[in-house]
């Protein structure tokens, strides 16, 4: 046990930072003598300077103060790291994933969050091939890094699974439409009804809604001259 002449009571040597200046190896205060009189002098020094300090002394225990969300967080939702005297990170666990993310978008495409939201806005929220809502997927051109648009994940996996090749591309059109249930020997039997069901059509508030896939359009077409 060490006595810590601050608050004059006998701890054990958990309770004590480490010194290697000292004998026994450990701090001269306890740890919670510590951060009090080093807090304290951090605000008298700030004083001096003409410069105000956050009083953060009305955050709970067990809570840390973000400033991301500029809120009192829970220890479980706060982000760690291990090279921190405290083990915490700076932000709590949700600013923290927003903050990387923004890092990403910008690290790798050199777009800010406000870019983003402008391209979001441009495509109506949608996905700029089969107009899901919400696409999270930024496509770009992989040989030249241009950004194209936002994507839904099926899209974007579909265009790089067909290696962004257009020929490709078209050449699975094709054979995605010269294979459908209703082939081009039963076209004089389908009624509008089932051609309107067999009709790839956007979601409604889309700005392309009702409208039919460009792939279908030329059947139809090719059916109407046949």
């Amino acid at each position: 046990m060490k006595r810590c002449p601050d608050c004059n009571e006998e701890k054990p040597p958990t309770e004590f930072g480490r010194n290697r200046s000292l004998p026994d190896g450990l701090s001269f205060y306890c740890s919670e003598c510590n951060r009090r009189r080093n807090g304290a002098w951090y605000r008298q020094s700030r004083a001096a300077m003409g410069k105000s300090v956050r009083d953060h002394s009305w955050v709970p225990e067990g809570f840390r103060w973000c400033p991301g969300c500029r809120q009192a967080v829970p220890h479980e939702d706060f982000s760690r790291n291990a090279r921190q005297a405290s083990g915490f990170g700076s932000l709590c666990l949700p600013c923290h994933r927003t903050s990387s993310n923004d890092a990403y978008w910008k690290r790798r495409y050199g777009l800010t969050r406000s870019d983003v939201a402008a391209l979001r806005a441009a495509q109506g929220d949608a996905c700029a091939i089969c107009d899901a809502s919400q696409p999270e997927h930024l496509d770009h051109d992989h040989e030249t890094g241009r950004i194209r648009a936002l994507l839904c994940q099926r899209c974007n996996q579909g265009l790089g699974l067909l290696r962004d090749d257009p020929v490709v591309l078209r050449a699975a059109a094709d054979y995605v439409e010269q294979h459908r249930d209703a082939p081009a020997a039963l076209a004089g039997r389908l009624t509008a009804d089932d051609l309107a069901r067999s009709t790839h059509r956007a979601p409604a508030g889309s700005p392309r809604a009702g409208v039919c896939s460009h792939g279908f359009a030329r059947w139809r077409a090719m059916q109407a001259t046949s």
